[in-house]
């Protein structure tokens, strides 16, 4: 019998049972776990994303080693990027494992991804990802089944790691009518029936006016959605790799680089965001730890 240690974690949570769940299974070598028993688990954990932590090489530990080698799964599928799985990876090893290191590397589908301590926060460094007006087929009618009677008044396609449709509405539509915006999910699949169709993200400009401020009133640069029933995720709760489409998208907008967000799914979550170096994005969020299981194969 081979046994794993699993862990429940909630990302860019200011609490339990907010922000983003993610299981994080830690396999001890190459081979542990086939592919196919990645697939399986993450469908039986049934969460956004499952990820799996391996270690690298020979007498590495979860808890002194400084590189890992990082997989996220959804319900249906291998992923490219997911942020809040990666968060949620990097609280598993530093807060829960113990690793002493000031940072630690992923080797990823998306290349190295580096995570950090920062105060009462972990920093996750994923790269951006720009959006461009060349849209895919059918994004009218997707569009249109996401927002109902809203009008965007700008519609993107980011085509890196994770390819999302972004969708901007009107400044003023305030923070209780965007919440309560309910896509055509039958639609949606209607429209696309395949794994890998893109995701969508729904965003509009903060401002006090509509009440995108946080409980302490400090406000948001921008709230957003995100829909991707098509890889097993309806409405994702808080989507890191989504944030390093927004990064790009807000700040050409807004010309700045550093920004509080907010992403309003009905657990929610804060994010603090910035560019950084032009090609990257720093994700910094808070974690809480809810359970640790063992898996029995």
């Amino acid at each position: 019998m081979k046994t794993f240690e699993l862990y429940f974690v909630d990302a860019f949570a200011s609490k339990p049972f907010t922000g983003n769940p993610a299981a994080v299974c830690l396999v001890e070598y190459e081979g542990g776990l086939s592919e196919d028993e990645k697939q399986k688990i993450a469908t039986e954990m049934n969460q956004a994303e499952t990820a799996f932590i391996q270690l690298l090489n020979p007498g590495d530990t979860f808890e002194k080693a400084s590189k890992f080698k990082l997989q996220w799964f959804t319900p249906v599928m291998e992923v490219n990027l997911c942020g809040h799985a990666t968060l949620a990876s990097s609280a598993t090893l530093f807060r829960v494992k113990g690793n002493n290191n000031d940072s630690i590397k992923f080797q990823t589908r998306s290349g190295r991804l580096i995570a950090k301590k920062k105060g009462d926060c972990i920093a996750i460094n994923l790269p951006i990802n720009r959006c461009n007006s060349e849209l895919p087929q059918d994004t009218d009618e997707i569009v249109q089944l996401v927002v109902g009677a809203h009008k965007p008044i700008d519609v993107q396609f980011a085509p890196g790691a994770n390819s999302e449709i972004l969708v901007r509405l009107p400044d003023d539509v305030s923070r209780t009518e965007f919440e309560a915006i309910c896509p055509d999910m039958h639609g949606l699949l209607q429209v696309y029936n395949f794994k890998g169709a893109p995701g969508v993200i729904l965003t509009v400009k903060g401002n006090k006016d509509t009440g995108a401020v946080d409980e302490g009133g400090r406000p948001f640069d921008f709230l957003s959605r995100y829909f991707d029933p098509w890889n097993g995720i309806p409405e994702d709760p808080v989507t890191g790799a989504a944030h390093c489409v927004l990064a790009a998208y807000w700040q050409k907008i807004l010309g700045k680089e550093t920004f509080y967000a907010r992403q309003c799914s009905k657990r929610g979550g804060n994010l603090e965001v910035c560019i950084l170096d032009g090609d990257r994005v720093e994700l910094a969020g808070t974690v809480a730890v809810i359970f640790k299981g063992t898996i029995r194969l």
